[in-house]
Protein backbone atom coordinates (compact mmCIF):
# COMPACT_ATOMS: atom_id res chain seq x y z
CA UNK A 1 0.00 0.00 0.00
CA UNK A 2 2.73 2.27 1.10
CA UNK A 3 4.42 1.14 -2.20
CA UNK A 4 1.06 2.03 -4.62
CA UNK A 5 1.20 5.60 -2.55
CA UNK A 6 4.62 6.07 -3.49
CA UNK A 7 4.20 5.90 -7.31
CA UNK A 8 1.26 8.02 -7.26
CA UNK A 9 3.02 10.80 -5.70
CA UNK A 10 6.08 10.14 -8.11
CA UNK A 11 3.58 9.98 -10.79
CA UNK A 12 1.84 13.52 -9.66
CA UNK A 13 5.40 15.21 -8.99
CA UNK A 14 6.23 14.15 -12.44
CA UNK A 15 3.07 16.11 -14.16
CA UNK A 16 3.53 18.70 -12.12
CA UNK A 17 6.95 19.04 -13.22
CA UNK A 18 5.97 18.73 -16.32
CA UNK A 19 3.61 21.65 -16.52
CA UNK A 20 6.24 23.44 -15.13
CA UNK A 21 8.30 23.30 -17.46
CA UNK A 22 5.83 23.76 -20.51
CA UNK A 23 3.73 26.09 -18.95
CA UNK A 24 6.04 28.34 -16.44
CA UNK A 25 3.83 30.58 -14.26
CA UNK A 26 4.77 34.56 -15.07
CA UNK A 27 7.51 35.51 -12.50
CA UNK A 28 4.77 38.17 -11.77
CA UNK A 29 1.14 38.27 -12.20
CA UNK A 30 -0.14 41.49 -13.95
CA UNK A 31 -3.42 42.42 -13.77
CA UNK A 32 -4.67 44.97 -16.74
CA UNK A 33 -8.15 46.16 -17.35
CA UNK A 34 -8.57 49.45 -19.21
CA UNK A 35 -10.39 51.39 -21.73
CA UNK A 36 -9.11 53.57 -24.79
CA UNK A 37 -11.74 56.70 -25.07
CA UNK A 38 -9.55 58.03 -27.68
CA UNK A 39 -8.12 56.05 -30.56
CA UNK A 40 -6.56 57.63 -33.71
CA UNK A 41 -5.03 55.95 -36.25
CA UNK A 42 -3.02 57.52 -39.29
CA UNK A 43 -1.28 55.45 -42.18
CA UNK A 44 0.93 57.19 -44.71
CA UNK A 45 1.54 55.97 -47.35
CA UNK A 46 5.00 58.03 -48.80
CA UNK A 47 6.01 58.10 -52.03
CA UNK A 48 8.82 55.48 -51.90
CA UNK A 49 5.98 53.06 -51.23
CA UNK A 50 6.71 52.72 -47.82
CA UNK A 51 4.31 53.18 -45.11
CA UNK A 52 4.27 55.09 -41.68
CA UNK A 53 2.10 54.62 -38.68
CA UNK A 54 1.20 56.93 -35.93
CA UNK A 55 -1.23 56.07 -33.59
CA UNK A 56 -2.19 58.12 -30.45
CA UNK A 57 -4.03 56.40 -27.80
CA UNK A 58 -5.46 57.75 -24.41
CA UNK A 59 -5.89 55.30 -21.85
CA UNK A 60 -8.42 55.01 -18.86
CA UNK A 61 -6.47 52.58 -16.21
CA UNK A 62 -9.04 50.61 -13.93
CA UNK A 63 -8.80 51.68 -10.35
CA UNK A 64 -8.51 47.88 -9.80
CA UNK A 65 -6.25 46.85 -11.62
CA UNK A 66 -2.28 47.21 -11.77
CA UNK A 67 -0.54 50.06 -13.31
CA UNK A 68 0.06 49.83 -17.19
CA UNK A 69 3.71 49.07 -17.48
CA UNK A 70 3.81 47.80 -20.94
CA UNK A 71 2.01 48.35 -24.27
CA UNK A 72 1.77 45.80 -27.20
CA UNK A 73 2.08 47.07 -30.51
CA UNK A 74 0.76 44.80 -33.44
CA UNK A 75 2.48 45.93 -36.57
CA UNK A 76 1.56 44.50 -40.38
CA UNK A 77 3.50 41.29 -41.38
CA UNK A 78 6.15 43.42 -43.52
CA UNK A 79 9.22 44.88 -43.32
CA UNK A 80 10.29 47.07 -40.49
CA UNK A 81 13.03 47.62 -37.98
CA UNK A 82 12.48 48.33 -33.82
CA UNK A 83 14.87 51.38 -34.50
CA UNK A 84 11.75 53.37 -36.35
CA UNK A 85 9.55 52.93 -33.93
CA UNK A 86 9.51 55.87 -31.44
CA UNK A 87 6.98 57.12 -28.87
CA UNK A 88 5.93 59.05 -25.89
CA UNK A 89 3.72 58.67 -22.75
CA UNK A 90 2.27 62.13 -21.73
CA UNK A 91 5.00 64.16 -23.68
CA UNK A 92 7.80 62.17 -22.44
CA UNK A 93 10.22 59.21 -23.57
CA UNK A 94 9.14 56.03 -23.76
CA UNK A 95 12.13 54.41 -21.70
CA UNK A 96 12.42 51.53 -23.97
CA UNK A 97 10.99 49.33 -26.94
CA UNK A 98 11.76 46.15 -27.86
CA UNK A 99 10.16 43.58 -29.55
CA UNK A 100 7.04 41.98 -28.16
CA UNK A 101 6.72 38.33 -26.90
CA UNK A 102 2.66 38.31 -27.30
CA UNK A 103 2.32 40.28 -30.44
CA UNK A 104 3.64 40.39 -34.30
CA UNK A 105 4.87 43.98 -33.58
CA UNK A 106 6.56 45.94 -30.70
CA UNK A 107 6.56 46.04 -27.07
CA UNK A 108 6.67 49.73 -25.24
CA UNK A 109 8.30 49.74 -21.90
CA UNK A 110 6.89 52.23 -20.06
CA UNK A 111 8.87 51.94 -16.76
CA UNK A 112 8.77 54.51 -14.51
CA UNK A 113 6.18 56.49 -16.42
CA UNK A 114 3.80 53.50 -16.26
CA UNK A 115 -0.22 54.51 -16.07
CA UNK A 116 -1.18 54.24 -12.55
CA UNK A 117 -4.10 52.60 -11.34
CA UNK A 118 -7.53 55.23 -11.94
CA UNK A 119 -5.16 57.48 -14.02
CA UNK A 120 -5.36 58.82 -17.44
CA UNK A 121 -2.23 58.48 -19.99
CA UNK A 122 -2.11 59.58 -23.84
CA UNK A 123 0.42 57.34 -25.23
CA UNK A 124 1.79 58.47 -28.93
CA UNK A 125 3.72 56.11 -31.37
CA UNK A 126 5.13 55.97 -34.97
CA UNK A 127 6.74 53.44 -36.98
CA UNK A 128 8.16 54.79 -40.29
CA UNK A 129 9.96 52.94 -43.01
CA UNK A 130 7.52 49.72 -43.32
CA UNK A 131 7.92 48.10 -46.95
CA UNK A 132 6.21 45.21 -48.46
CA UNK A 133 2.55 46.64 -47.74
CA UNK A 134 1.61 47.10 -51.12
CA UNK A 135 0.14 44.69 -53.78
CA UNK A 136 -1.48 45.01 -57.12
CA UNK A 137 -4.63 45.52 -57.76
CA UNK A 138 -6.46 43.01 -60.68
CA UNK A 139 -9.61 45.03 -61.29
CA UNK A 140 -10.36 44.60 -64.91
CA UNK A 141 -10.85 48.68 -65.55
CA UNK A 142 -8.08 49.34 -63.20
CA UNK A 143 -4.92 46.96 -63.72
CA UNK A 144 -2.65 49.49 -63.42
CA UNK A 145 -3.56 50.41 -59.41
CA UNK A 146 -1.74 49.24 -56.42
CA UNK A 147 -3.26 47.94 -53.17
CA UNK A 148 -3.21 48.32 -49.20
CA UNK A 149 -5.35 46.94 -46.56
CA UNK A 150 -4.75 47.29 -43.56
CA UNK A 151 -6.05 46.39 -39.74
CA UNK A 152 -4.87 48.88 -37.02
CA UNK A 153 -3.37 47.41 -33.58
CA UNK A 154 -6.28 45.62 -31.23
CA UNK A 155 -6.01 44.99 -27.44
CA UNK A 156 -7.13 41.64 -25.74
CA UNK A 157 -10.65 41.71 -24.98
CA UNK A 158 -9.66 40.53 -21.97
CA UNK A 159 -7.60 43.48 -20.94
CA UNK A 160 -9.63 45.93 -22.87
CA UNK A 161 -13.57 47.67 -21.41
CA UNK A 162 -13.72 50.06 -24.32
CA UNK A 163 -17.60 50.17 -25.31
CA UNK A 164 -17.73 53.73 -26.87
CA UNK A 165 -14.39 54.76 -27.88
CA UNK A 166 -13.53 57.58 -30.34
CA UNK A 167 -12.05 55.42 -32.79
CA UNK A 168 -10.63 57.57 -36.21
CA UNK A 169 -8.91 55.66 -39.01
CA UNK A 170 -7.35 57.54 -41.47
CA UNK A 171 -5.23 56.71 -44.84
CA UNK A 172 -3.19 59.43 -46.66
CA UNK A 173 -2.51 58.27 -50.04
CA UNK A 174 1.11 58.70 -51.56
CA UNK A 175 1.66 62.05 -53.38
CA UNK A 176 0.94 62.55 -56.67
CA UNK A 177 -3.00 60.53 -56.45
CA UNK A 178 -5.46 62.98 -58.19
CA UNK A 179 -8.83 63.70 -56.31
CA UNK A 180 -10.47 61.54 -58.62
CA UNK A 181 -8.41 58.68 -58.73
CA UNK A 182 -8.16 56.76 -55.34
CA UNK A 183 -10.72 54.19 -54.67
CA UNK A 184 -11.47 52.94 -51.16
CA UNK A 185 -12.57 49.34 -49.73
CA UNK A 186 -15.96 48.74 -47.26
CA UNK A 187 -14.13 48.57 -43.68
CA UNK A 188 -14.80 44.65 -42.81
CA UNK A 189 -16.67 44.63 -39.13
CA UNK A 190 -17.07 48.62 -38.96
CA UNK A 191 -19.91 49.93 -36.68
CA UNK A 192 -19.65 53.43 -38.53
CA UNK A 193 -20.48 54.45 -41.81
CA UNK A 194 -18.89 52.40 -44.88
CA UNK A 195 -18.49 55.73 -46.76
CA UNK A 196 -15.61 57.45 -45.49
CA UNK A 197 -14.63 61.42 -45.35
CA UNK A 198 -12.41 61.87 -48.15
CA UNK A 199 -10.92 65.28 -49.08
CA UNK A 200 -7.07 66.62 -48.92
CA UNK A 201 -4.21 68.03 -46.79
CA UNK A 202 -2.67 70.40 -46.32
CA UNK A 203 0.43 69.12 -48.86
CA UNK A 204 -2.80 68.27 -51.30
CA UNK A 205 -2.13 64.67 -50.62
CA UNK A 206 -5.41 62.28 -50.88
CA UNK A 207 -7.05 61.35 -47.77
CA UNK A 208 -9.39 58.34 -46.33
CA UNK A 209 -11.07 58.96 -43.21
CA UNK A 210 -13.27 56.66 -40.90
CA UNK A 211 -14.83 57.50 -37.56
CA UNK A 212 -17.01 55.80 -35.17
CA UNK A 213 -18.01 56.21 -31.44
CA UNK A 214 -19.39 52.63 -31.44
CA UNK A 215 -16.43 51.00 -32.13
CA UNK A 216 -13.87 49.35 -29.45
CA UNK A 217 -10.07 48.46 -29.43
CA UNK A 218 -10.35 44.67 -29.21
CA UNK A 219 -12.02 44.33 -32.26
CA UNK A 220 -10.99 43.82 -36.30
CA UNK A 221 -11.52 46.48 -38.35
CA UNK A 222 -9.82 45.73 -41.89
CA UNK A 223 -9.51 49.04 -43.97
CA UNK A 224 -8.22 49.73 -47.47
CA UNK A 225 -7.42 51.81 -50.28
CA UNK A 226 -6.69 51.71 -54.05
CA UNK A 227 -4.65 53.90 -56.70
CA UNK A 228 -2.44 54.26 -59.50
CA UNK A 229 0.76 52.50 -59.27
CA UNK A 230 2.82 54.80 -61.51
CA UNK A 231 3.12 57.15 -57.86
CA UNK A 232 5.39 54.80 -57.01
CA UNK A 233 7.94 53.24 -57.71
CA UNK A 234 7.64 49.91 -59.42
CA UNK A 235 9.86 47.87 -56.78
CA UNK A 236 7.51 49.03 -54.50
CA UNK A 237 4.42 46.66 -55.32
CA UNK A 238 5.08 43.20 -54.14
CA UNK A 239 4.33 40.54 -56.67
CA UNK A 240 1.43 37.50 -55.66
CA UNK A 241 3.73 34.78 -57.00
CA UNK A 242 6.58 36.31 -54.73
CA UNK A 243 4.90 36.04 -51.57
CA UNK A 244 4.68 32.61 -49.09
CA UNK A 245 1.99 32.68 -46.65
CA UNK A 246 3.63 33.48 -43.52
CA UNK A 247 2.23 31.67 -40.35
CA UNK A 248 2.08 33.01 -37.03
CA UNK A 249 3.71 31.14 -34.27
CA UNK A 250 3.43 30.99 -30.47
CA UNK A 251 6.96 33.29 -29.60
CA UNK A 252 8.91 32.73 -26.27
CA UNK A 253 9.94 34.84 -23.91
CA UNK A 254 10.56 34.93 -20.42
CA UNK A 255 7.61 33.54 -19.14
CA UNK A 256 7.42 30.97 -21.94
CA UNK A 257 4.79 30.23 -24.30
CA UNK A 258 2.62 32.63 -25.16
CA UNK A 259 -0.70 30.94 -26.06
CA UNK A 260 -2.90 33.30 -28.46
CA UNK A 261 -6.51 33.26 -27.04
CA UNK A 262 -7.92 34.47 -30.59
CA UNK A 263 -5.86 31.69 -32.19
CA UNK A 264 -7.49 29.16 -29.98
CA UNK A 265 -10.91 30.65 -30.91
CA UNK A 266 -10.31 30.50 -34.80
CA UNK A 267 -8.58 27.20 -35.07
CA UNK A 268 -11.47 25.71 -32.57
CA UNK A 269 -14.40 27.22 -33.52
CA UNK A 270 -14.88 26.68 -37.10
CA UNK A 271 -17.84 26.03 -37.18
CA UNK A 272 -19.62 29.68 -35.65
CA UNK A 273 -16.40 30.85 -38.20
CA UNK A 274 -17.78 29.67 -41.45
CA UNK A 275 -21.12 30.64 -40.01
CA UNK A 276 -20.38 33.86 -40.11
CA UNK A 277 -18.36 34.10 -43.11
CA UNK A 278 -21.66 32.96 -44.92
CA UNK A 279 -23.71 35.70 -43.29
CA UNK A 280 -20.83 38.15 -43.96
CA UNK A 281 -21.26 37.31 -47.40
CA UNK A 282 -25.05 37.83 -47.82
CA UNK A 283 -24.41 40.90 -46.20
CA UNK A 284 -22.04 41.91 -48.40
CA UNK A 285 -24.00 40.86 -51.14
CA UNK A 286 -26.60 42.98 -49.59
CA UNK A 287 -24.60 46.23 -49.15
CA UNK A 288 -22.85 45.56 -52.20
CA UNK A 289 -25.91 46.24 -54.51
CA UNK A 290 -26.66 49.45 -52.05
CA UNK A 291 -23.38 51.12 -52.42
CA UNK A 292 -24.05 50.71 -56.31
CA UNK A 293 -26.77 53.72 -55.94
CA UNK A 294 -24.48 55.71 -53.63
CA UNK A 295 -23.18 57.74 -56.41
CA UNK A 296 -22.38 61.18 -55.07
CA UNK A 297 -18.47 61.43 -54.01
CA UNK A 298 -17.76 60.22 -49.97
CA UNK A 299 -15.81 64.20 -49.91
CA UNK A 300 -19.38 65.97 -50.40
CA UNK A 301 -19.76 64.60 -46.80
CA UNK A 302 -16.50 66.35 -45.31
CA UNK A 303 -18.39 69.38 -43.22
CA UNK A 304 -17.94 73.05 -44.61
CA UNK A 305 -19.35 76.18 -42.96
CA UNK A 306 -22.82 77.43 -43.98
CA UNK A 307 -25.38 76.68 -46.36
CA UNK A 308 -24.96 76.38 -50.05
CA UNK A 309 -27.62 78.57 -51.65
CA UNK A 310 -28.90 79.32 -54.96
CA UNK A 311 -28.82 74.94 -56.10
CA UNK A 312 -31.52 74.42 -58.92
CA UNK A 313 -34.09 71.56 -57.56
CA UNK A 314 -32.54 69.21 -59.68
CA UNK A 315 -29.10 69.72 -58.55
CA UNK A 316 -30.26 70.04 -55.07
CA UNK A 317 -31.64 66.03 -55.76
CA UNK A 318 -28.30 65.09 -56.76
CA UNK A 319 -26.82 66.02 -53.42
CA UNK A 320 -29.29 64.45 -52.05
CA UNK A 321 -28.73 61.34 -54.11
CA UNK A 322 -32.29 61.00 -55.33
CA UNK A 323 -32.74 58.11 -57.70
CA UNK A 324 -31.45 58.85 -61.04
CA UNK A 325 -34.86 58.00 -62.71
CA UNK A 326 -35.92 60.71 -60.77
CA UNK A 327 -33.62 63.00 -60.87
CA UNK A 328 -34.00 62.56 -65.18
CA UNK A 329 -37.80 63.17 -64.61
CA UNK A 330 -37.45 66.77 -63.05
CA UNK A 331 -34.90 67.74 -66.21
CA UNK A 332 -37.54 66.53 -68.61
CA UNK A 333 -40.40 68.21 -66.67
CA UNK A 334 -38.30 71.48 -65.94
CA UNK A 335 -37.47 71.47 -69.93
CA UNK A 336 -41.30 71.03 -70.95
CA UNK A 337 -42.20 74.05 -68.50
CA UNK A 338 -39.65 75.68 -70.68
CA UNK A 339 -41.35 75.44 -73.80
CA UNK A 340 -38.01 73.50 -75.03
CA UNK A 341 -38.86 69.92 -75.97
CA UNK A 342 -42.51 67.94 -76.54
CA UNK A 343 -42.80 64.77 -76.14
CA UNK A 344 -43.51 63.02 -79.65
CA UNK A 345 -43.53 59.16 -78.46
CA UNK A 346 -43.69 58.01 -74.80
CA UNK A 347 -43.37 54.32 -75.30
CA UNK A 348 -39.97 54.41 -76.29
CA UNK A 349 -39.53 58.21 -75.06
CA UNK A 350 -38.86 60.16 -77.73
CA UNK A 351 -38.73 64.09 -77.94
CA UNK A 352 -38.72 67.07 -80.27
CA UNK A 353 -36.40 69.91 -79.09
CA UNK A 354 -37.82 73.26 -79.96
CA UNK A 355 -35.92 75.45 -82.74
CA UNK A 356 -34.43 77.33 -81.12
CA UNK A 357 -33.77 76.07 -77.94
CA UNK A 358 -34.83 78.71 -74.79
CA UNK A 359 -31.83 80.70 -73.83
CA UNK A 360 -30.38 80.19 -70.30
CA UNK A 361 -30.91 76.46 -70.11
CA UNK A 362 -28.74 74.65 -68.13
CA UNK A 363 -25.67 72.07 -68.94
CA UNK A 364 -27.85 69.57 -67.70
CA UNK A 365 -30.69 70.34 -69.41
CA UNK A 366 -28.96 70.61 -72.95
CA UNK A 367 -27.14 67.00 -72.04
CA UNK A 368 -30.79 65.74 -71.44
CA UNK A 369 -31.71 67.30 -74.92
CA UNK A 370 -28.45 66.11 -76.69
CA UNK A 371 -28.54 62.36 -75.71
CA UNK A 372 -32.28 62.17 -77.23
CA UNK A 373 -31.36 63.70 -80.55
CA UNK A 374 -29.45 60.11 -80.67
CA UNK A 375 -31.18 57.40 -82.60
CA UNK A 376 -29.19 54.15 -81.18
CA UNK A 377 -30.76 53.67 -77.53
CA UNK A 378 -27.39 52.41 -76.54
CA UNK A 379 -25.73 55.53 -77.23
CA UNK A 380 -28.89 57.61 -75.71
CA UNK A 381 -28.00 55.78 -72.14
CA UNK A 382 -24.58 56.09 -72.73
CA UNK A 383 -24.90 60.17 -73.15
CA UNK A 384 -27.84 60.53 -70.71
CA UNK A 385 -24.71 58.89 -67.87
CA UNK A 386 -22.27 61.58 -69.06
CA UNK A 387 -24.59 64.20 -68.50
CA UNK A 388 -25.30 62.99 -65.06
CA UNK A 389 -21.67 62.34 -64.12
CA UNK A 390 -20.92 66.02 -65.12
CA UNK A 391 -24.02 67.06 -62.60
CA UNK A 392 -22.16 64.97 -60.40
CA UNK A 393 -19.37 66.65 -60.48
CA UNK A 394 -20.44 70.22 -61.28
CA UNK A 395 -22.63 69.90 -57.62
CA UNK A 396 -19.61 68.24 -55.69
CA UNK A 397 -17.43 71.37 -56.83
CA UNK A 398 -20.60 73.77 -55.67
CA UNK A 399 -20.39 72.82 -52.25
CA UNK A 400 -16.55 72.85 -51.41
CA UNK A 401 -16.33 74.44 -48.37
CA UNK A 402 -20.04 74.22 -47.67
CA UNK A 403 -22.15 72.00 -45.26
CA UNK A 404 -23.47 69.03 -46.22
CA UNK A 405 -25.54 68.71 -43.78
CA UNK A 406 -27.08 72.06 -43.41
CA UNK A 407 -27.40 72.63 -47.11
CA UNK A 408 -29.84 69.35 -47.27
CA UNK A 409 -31.86 70.64 -44.14
CA UNK A 410 -32.17 74.21 -46.07
CA UNK A 411 -33.53 72.63 -49.28
CA UNK A 412 -35.63 69.91 -47.42
CA UNK A 413 -37.78 72.84 -45.61
CA UNK A 414 -37.78 74.23 -49.78
CA UNK A 415 -39.09 71.49 -50.72
CA UNK A 416 -41.97 71.16 -47.34
CA UNK A 417 -42.90 74.90 -47.98
CA UNK A 418 -43.53 74.08 -51.46
CA UNK A 419 -46.15 71.43 -50.85
CA UNK A 420 -48.11 73.82 -48.17
CA UNK A 421 -48.37 76.42 -50.93
CA UNK A 422 -49.80 73.68 -52.92
CA UNK A 423 -52.35 72.06 -49.98
CA UNK A 424 -53.12 75.70 -48.50
CA UNK A 425 -54.24 76.83 -52.26
CA UNK A 426 -58.22 77.87 -51.95
CA UNK A 427 -58.76 77.40 -55.51
CA UNK A 428 -58.46 74.84 -58.56
CA UNK A 429 -56.79 77.82 -60.42
CA UNK A 430 -54.41 78.97 -57.59
CA UNK A 431 -53.65 75.33 -56.56
CA UNK A 432 -52.92 74.01 -60.16
CA UNK A 433 -50.69 77.10 -60.94
CA UNK A 434 -48.89 76.95 -57.35
CA UNK A 435 -48.34 73.12 -58.33
CA UNK A 436 -46.99 73.89 -61.77
CA UNK A 437 -44.66 76.31 -60.46
CA UNK A 438 -43.16 74.42 -57.46
CA UNK A 439 -43.14 70.98 -59.78
CA UNK A 440 -39.74 70.02 -59.68
CA UNK A 441 -39.16 70.95 -56.02
CA UNK A 442 -42.72 68.68 -54.95
CA UNK A 443 -41.04 65.64 -56.73
CA UNK A 444 -38.24 65.59 -54.39
CA UNK A 445 -40.70 64.89 -51.72
CA UNK A 446 -40.15 61.02 -50.92
CA UNK A 447 -44.11 60.98 -50.67
CA UNK A 448 -44.87 62.91 -53.81
CA UNK A 449 -46.84 59.88 -55.13
CA UNK A 450 -49.36 60.08 -52.12
CA UNK A 451 -49.66 63.52 -52.25
CA UNK A 452 -50.12 64.48 -55.37
CA UNK A 453 -53.12 61.90 -55.16
CA UNK A 454 -54.48 63.14 -52.24
CA UNK A 455 -54.36 66.90 -53.66
CA UNK A 456 -55.94 66.61 -57.02
CA UNK A 457 -58.34 63.52 -56.81
CA UNK A 458 -60.94 65.19 -55.58
CA UNK A 459 -61.91 68.12 -58.56
CA UNK A 460 -60.73 69.48 -61.41
CA UNK A 461 -57.20 70.49 -62.17
CA UNK A 462 -56.35 73.46 -64.01
CA UNK A 463 -54.55 72.04 -67.91
CA UNK A 464 -50.50 73.38 -67.46
CA UNK A 465 -49.69 75.24 -70.30
CA UNK A 466 -47.29 72.12 -70.86
CA UNK A 467 -49.64 69.91 -70.56
CA UNK A 468 -49.96 69.13 -74.75
CA UNK A 469 -46.59 69.24 -75.23
CA UNK A 470 -46.10 66.17 -72.32
CA UNK A 471 -49.17 64.13 -73.83
CA UNK A 472 -49.22 63.55 -77.42
CA UNK A 473 -52.18 64.22 -79.36
CA UNK A 474 -53.76 65.82 -76.47
CA UNK A 475 -56.71 68.33 -77.62
CA UNK A 476 -58.84 70.55 -75.05
CA UNK A 477 -62.36 69.24 -75.46
CA UNK A 478 -64.10 71.64 -77.13
CA UNK A 479 -67.47 72.94 -75.20
CA UNK A 480 -66.70 76.13 -74.75
CA UNK A 481 -65.18 78.81 -76.43
CA UNK A 482 -61.94 78.91 -73.94
CA UNK A 483 -61.13 75.63 -75.61
CA UNK A 484 -61.94 74.01 -71.84
CA UNK A 485 -64.90 73.03 -69.54
CA UNK A 486 -66.48 75.68 -67.30
CA UNK A 487 -65.33 75.57 -63.64
CA UNK A 488 -68.14 76.56 -61.00
CA UNK A 489 -67.89 79.97 -59.78
CA UNK A 490 -66.14 81.05 -56.47
CA UNK A 491 -65.25 84.02 -54.63
CA UNK A 492 -62.94 86.05 -55.89
CA UNK A 493 -61.89 90.18 -55.72
CA UNK A 494 -63.22 90.84 -58.84
CA UNK A 495 -67.18 90.11 -58.54
CA UNK A 496 -70.22 91.05 -60.86
CA UNK A 497 -73.72 92.22 -59.84
CA UNK A 498 -74.56 89.13 -58.01
CA UNK A 499 -71.15 89.37 -55.68
CA UNK A 500 -69.73 86.62 -57.32
CA UNK A 501 -67.03 86.25 -59.83
CA UNK A 502 -67.96 85.11 -63.55
CA UNK A 503 -67.26 81.31 -65.11
CA UNK A 504 -64.06 80.60 -66.50
CA UNK A 505 -63.40 78.85 -69.20
CA UNK A 506 -59.86 77.45 -68.54
CA UNK A 507 -59.06 74.09 -70.05
CA UNK A 508 -58.79 70.98 -67.34
CA UNK A 509 -59.08 67.42 -66.63
CA UNK A 510 -60.61 65.76 -63.54
CA UNK A 511 -57.80 65.57 -60.80
CA UNK A 512 -57.60 61.98 -61.03
CA UNK A 513 -56.48 61.65 -64.32
CA UNK A 514 -54.07 64.26 -63.58
CA UNK A 515 -52.87 62.34 -60.19
CA UNK A 516 -52.61 58.91 -62.36
CA UNK A 517 -50.88 60.66 -65.39
CA UNK A 518 -47.90 62.14 -63.19
CA UNK A 519 -47.30 59.60 -60.48
CA UNK A 520 -47.26 57.00 -63.07
CA UNK A 521 -46.47 58.08 -66.52
CA UNK A 522 -44.00 60.45 -65.64
CA UNK A 523 -41.50 58.10 -63.79
CA UNK A 524 -42.31 55.35 -66.18
CA UNK A 525 -40.80 57.51 -69.06
CA UNK A 526 -37.53 57.87 -67.43
CA UNK A 527 -37.09 54.37 -66.85
CA UNK A 528 -38.10 53.21 -70.32
CA UNK A 529 -35.11 55.22 -71.52
CA UNK A 530 -32.52 54.41 -69.23
CA UNK A 531 -33.46 50.70 -68.54
CA UNK A 532 -31.83 49.25 -65.17
CA UNK A 533 -32.28 51.77 -62.81
CA UNK A 534 -29.18 49.64 -60.60
CA UNK A 535 -27.44 49.21 -63.51
CA UNK A 536 -27.95 53.07 -65.18
CA UNK A 537 -26.95 54.02 -61.55
CA UNK A 538 -23.68 52.07 -61.30
CA UNK A 539 -22.49 52.89 -64.44
CA UNK A 540 -22.85 56.71 -62.53
CA UNK A 541 -20.90 55.34 -59.44
CA UNK A 542 -18.18 53.80 -60.98
CA UNK A 543 -16.71 57.36 -62.16
CA UNK A 544 -18.09 59.77 -59.63
CA UNK A 545 -17.52 57.09 -56.03
CA UNK A 546 -15.86 54.12 -57.19
CA UNK A 547 -17.18 51.28 -55.99
CA UNK A 548 -14.78 49.50 -53.29
CA UNK A 549 -14.80 45.26 -54.57
CA UNK A 550 -14.55 42.93 -51.91
CA UNK A 551 -14.74 39.27 -52.42
CA UNK A 552 -13.50 36.17 -50.26
CA UNK A 553 -9.74 35.36 -49.89
CA UNK A 554 -9.14 32.31 -50.63
CA UNK A 555 -8.11 30.20 -47.88
CA UNK A 556 -7.86 33.10 -45.43
CA UNK A 557 -11.12 33.16 -43.56
CA UNK A 558 -11.41 36.86 -43.93
CA UNK A 559 -11.72 39.73 -46.49
CA UNK A 560 -9.91 41.60 -49.33
CA UNK A 561 -10.39 43.37 -52.28
CA UNK A 562 -10.55 43.17 -56.01
CA UNK A 563 -7.72 39.85 -55.77
CA UNK A 564 -4.94 42.31 -54.52
CA UNK A 565 -2.72 39.88 -53.77
CA UNK A 566 -4.01 39.43 -50.18
CA UNK A 567 -3.64 36.52 -47.64
CA UNK A 568 -4.45 35.73 -44.13
CA UNK A 569 -2.13 36.76 -41.77
CA UNK A 570 -2.95 34.71 -39.32
CA UNK A 571 -5.95 32.41 -37.72
CA UNK A 572 -6.54 35.42 -35.01
CA UNK A 573 -6.67 37.82 -37.49
CA UNK A 574 -7.89 36.76 -40.69
CA UNK A 575 -7.38 39.52 -42.86
CA UNK A 576 -5.84 40.58 -45.92
CA UNK A 577 -3.57 42.87 -47.83
CA UNK A 578 -0.13 41.57 -46.16
CA UNK A 579 -0.51 45.01 -44.36
CA UNK A 580 -2.19 43.17 -41.28
CA UNK A 581 -1.56 44.34 -38.28
CA UNK A 582 -2.27 40.80 -36.60
CA UNK A 583 -2.12 42.42 -32.52
CA UNK A 584 -3.22 39.15 -31.70
CA UNK A 585 -4.80 40.45 -28.54
CA UNK A 586 -1.85 41.91 -27.07
CA UNK A 587 -1.86 44.27 -23.38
Amino acid sequence: MVKSINKFSALVLLLVLAAALFFPAPASAQTYRFSLSTYEVEAYLEKDGSLTLRYYMVFENDTSADPIDFIDLGLPYAKYSLKNISGTVNGQNIPKIGSSAYVHGAELALQDLAIKPGQSGTVIATVTGITGVLFPYDQSDRQDYANFQFSPNTFGAEFDRSTATKYRLTIVLPPGVGVNDGVYYRPSGWPGSDTPEASTTQDGRVYYSWYSEKANVHSNYNFGVAFPASVVPASAISSKDKYTQQEQKPSSGSSGFSIDPGAVFCCGGSLIFIAFIVLSIFKGIKDHEKRKMAYMPPKISIEGQGIKRGLTAVEAGILMEEPLDKILTMIMFGLLKKEAITITQKEPLTIKASEPLPEGLYDYEKGFIQAFLKDSLPDRKRALQTTIIDLVNSVTAKMKGFSKAETVAYYKDIITRAWKAVTDAQTPEIKSAQYDHTLEWTMLDKNFNTKTEETFSGGPVIVPVWWPRYNPGWQPSPQTSGGGLSLPASSGSGTSSGGSRPSLSLPNIPGSDFAASMIHGASGLAAGAIGDLTGFTSAVTSKTNPIPTVSVSSGSGGFRGGGGGGHSCACACACAGCACACAGGGR
